[in-house]
């Protein structure tokens, strides 16, 4: 079996992981696609309280405030990623606010947004899904009432229809990215080696992702405080005929809600 630290997210977030990814969270026409998503399927109006939750290097907020949009925040806990976020944000004279904390336990007041974005498979890393639920908790006591959340995560049945063991792609001309999955109980566990042609290994590193069904959501969201939740089953579908292997990027479900 592939072993995964529990706290596995909070060192994983760093510069090779910006190399790894950046087909994905490094492509400014993938990420315009999502925000094009994202003002569609929210109705999003430029007074808006926007947070931008595990945000990483707030590359949908920094595009949210390119189009015009003033009151954004980025949380995450990776201070590498929010350094890269604030340092684009001063070079292109974009206002972003990024905070440091625990999505958990999140230090803002009661309803200080209208909107509550959880984007790029950032949901599911923890291994007691309590915690995944702490998560939507929290969201749910930062929005105003009627305020809208946005879940982009993995979709569960076509992750598992089209459940690849192993693969490997070529994230940049001198980096090979190498996958190795394992199906544990509701959880992919994830074996990931990084490889230059230069200067040999970079990275061998494992982590987890829980698989969420609708259903599943859809409950947990209730309980958490929200009603009128819609699911968009592979709302995000990005294809390996572009030369990218997005791994658990690849297909991807929305879960819309709005606060009690």
């Amino acid at each position: 079996m592939i072993l995964v630290d529990p706290d596995w997210w909070k060192t994983l977030f760093d510069e090779v992981y910006l190399l790894t990814d950046a087909p994905f969270v490094c492509n400014p026409t993938v990420t315009c696609k999502e925000v094009d998503v994202i003002e569609r399927v929210l109705h999003l109006r430029r007074a808006d309280r926007i947070l931008d939750l595990c945000g990483g290097q707030g590359r949908h907020a920094l595009e949210l405030a390119r189009r015009g949009y003033s009151h954004l925040t980025v949380l995450d806990y990776a201070e590498f990623l929010l350094q890269q976020g604030r340092k684009e944000a001063a070079r292109a004279g974009l206002r972003v606010n990024f905070c440091r904390a625990d999505a958990r336990a999140i230090p803002h007041r009661a309803a200080s947004f209208d909107v509550v974005l959880l984007m790029a498979n950032s949901f599911g890393y923890f291994s007691d899904a309590a915690d995944d639920r702490q998560v939507l908790v929290e969201a749910a006591r930062l929005l105003a009432p009627g305020g809208r959340l946005l879940l982009d995560l993995i979709d569960r049945e076509a992750a598992l229809r089209h459940f690849r063991p192993e693969s490997w792609h070529e994230a940049a001309p001198d980096l090979v990215v190498c996958w190795r999955r394992q199906l544990v109980n509701d959880r992919v566990h994830v074996r990931e080696v990084v490889l230059s042609k230069t200067a040999g290994l970079l990275r061998d590193r494992t982590y987890a992702e829980r698989l969420y069904t609708p259903e599943q959501l859809c409950a947990l969201l209730a309980e958490a405080g929200f009603a009128e939740t819609h699911v968009r089953p592979r709302a995000f579908v990005y294809s390996p005929e572009d030369d990218h292997d997005y791994g658990l990027a690849t297909n991807r479900m929305l879960v819309v809600a709005r606060k009690k």
